[in-house]
């Protein structure tokens, strides 16, 4: 069930807990004294809107259906001491492209899923990047003063995330994790559309297109670049990373830049004209050439 938190593609409350634990809480707890809760190793989700908002200081554990229900007190789960993690996750459908691996700037790993801020500890993992085993994420953690207990928002702090999964897609809790080297921030202060849920968890959102440069002062007449040619088709790396951000910005697998003739079809960029601009005035930057251009964007 867990693997389709990526397919769904938006926020899911997600409780794991990478050993078993023991925790006293009640089933209806209308009275009757705690009892003690098994909560076996491994995740749980369920969709942020349907998950049940703390009662009378309890939060109820998620469980398998044929499992009685037990809620128990919120500090087990969200206090400095907790036993088991509670976050809410939003989380890509596809492992990170190696163009993002490439520009993102990452923390040592982590083994299984990250503990919340207060209660990690310094230990790390000395292990290089899956790409094929992480997901991108949103990972939002509680706070009294918001999520559960109201709705996710300015109370509740979040980071980017590289998360471990399995081979059935469900949580990894002996993988190895990777924060990406972000500041924490509050849900909704930055990056507004991870918080739509009409739009997709794009990598885009966390790489930075390249600044168009400063206009130049006046200067005297200089030669215009050469157009691109054979020196130019030998930059491969160049090239294939060029060939990366088009397929992620425009989301098509055909090129619009023919390695053949080093023409750039803008026709193809339509309604991603400024982005084709910015990118194409890099890659000339880098080759220390002109490429043709055919077509127009719109």
């Amino acid at each position: 069930m867990i693997a389709i938190l990526a397919a769904i593609g938006w926020f899911q409350a997600v409780q794991y807990t990478p050993r078993p634990v023991s925790v006293r809480g009640c089933a209806e707890c209308r009275g009757e004294p705690d009892d003690v809760c098994e909560v076996r190793a491994g995740a749980q989700m369920e969709p942020l809107e349907e998950y049940p908002r703390p009662v009378a200081g309890r939060i109820k554990l998620l469980r398998p259906s044929a499992e009685t229900a037990c809620a128990v007190p919120a500090q087990k789960i969200v206090g400095p001491r907790a036993v088991i993690e509670l976050a809410a996750v939003r989380m890509a459908a596809t492992p990170p492209s190696p163009a993002l691996l490439e520009t993102l700037h990452l923390r040592p790993g982590v083994r299984g899923w990250p503990r919340a801020p207060q209660r990690r500890n310094a230990e790390t993992v000395p292990a290089a990047p899956d790409r094929t085993t992480l997901r991108l994420s949103l990972v939002c953690w509680p706070s009294e003063k918001g999520w559960p207990n109201r709705a996710l928002g300015a109370a509740n702090s979040c980071e980017w995330w590289l998360l471990a999964l399995d081979g059935a897609g469900a949580p990894d809790l002996s993988g190895v994790s990777f924060a990406v080297a972000e500041p924490a921030f509050f849900a909704g202060s930055k990056w507004a559309a991870a918080f739509d849920q009409g739009t997709a968890l794009a990598e885009s959102l966390l790489v930075a297109l390249p600044a168009a440069p400063a206009p130049a002062p006046p200067a005297a007449p200089a030669a215009a670049p050469a157009r691109c040619g054979d020196g130019a088709r030998e930059r491969t790396a160049t090239l294939d990373r060029f060939d990366q951000w088009d397929e992620q910005i425009r989301g098509e697998t055909r090129p619009s830049l023919d390695r053949g003739s080093l023409m750039l079809r803008s026709a193809l960029w339509t309604g991603h004209c400024q982005e084709m601009d910015v990118l194409r005035a890099a890659l000339e930057r880098q080759l220390e050439c002109t490429l043709a251009v055919e077509g127009r964007c719109e």
